[in-house]
């Protein structure tokens, strides 16, 4: 594991993921907001995120980063819930480098394929992780329910078409209705 020194000297081990406690969250908070930020600005940014303090989240126990580049600065980042299902994977972030989002997509897709992972996706992450990550969906409709532990209406199929699969659901999320599936192994 990373010392929290190593982190105040930006000495960030090339390449490697690594998981971040609160003593590393605190110190990198707004390098890692920055990081999210940057992942969901085409978007207003990420809806759990609107300053640095965010990343203190108890709630997201599980987060991974790396360097993996030049630079000595943190380029990626992903984090999520641990859940009585497995890791809910919440999000990510990046510095727009196109080689460190590759990169960052492969090992989350991978980590995600794993047993005990999963993600609700839909639109550009569900084309990044499903059609080109290869992560199953999980498409039994009791199954997704037991993980998500919510009130949802079933599809199945896409209710309008747009993606193909049969694991699609409606939820309210931030006071939105918003169509999901569940991708993962769990």
């Amino acid at each position: 594991m990373i010392k929290l020194v190593d982190i105040l000297m930006e000495n960030y081990p090339k390449g490697k993921y690594i998981p971040l406690g609160d003593e590393e969250k605190q110190v990198a908070k707004q390098d890692l907001f920055d990081l999210i930020q940057n992942a969901y600005k085409d978007i207003g940014g990420h809806v759990k995120f609107s300053d640095a303090e965010d990343v203190m989240d108890h709630d997201l126990q599980f987060w991974r980063a790396a360097d993996l580049d030049d630079d000595p600065e943190l380029d990626v980042v992903y984090f999520g819930k641990i859940t009585p299902s497995g890791v809910k994977h919440t999000g990510i972030g990046h510095d727009g480098e196109r080689p460190n989002i590759k990169n960052l997509l492969i090992r989350k897709s991978s980590e995600l394929s794993s047993p005990g992972n999963y993600v609700e996706v839909s639109g550009a992450a569900y084309e990044s992780f499903v059609k080109k990550g290869g992560v199953p969906v999980i498409d039994d409709e009791e199954k997704a329910r037991a993980i998500l532990n919510r009130d949802i209406e079933w599809h199945g199929e896409h209710p309008t078409g747009k993606h193909d699969g049969n694991g699609w659901y409606t939820r309210t999320i931030g006071g939105q209705e918003l169509t999901k599936t569940l991708a993962g192994n769990v």
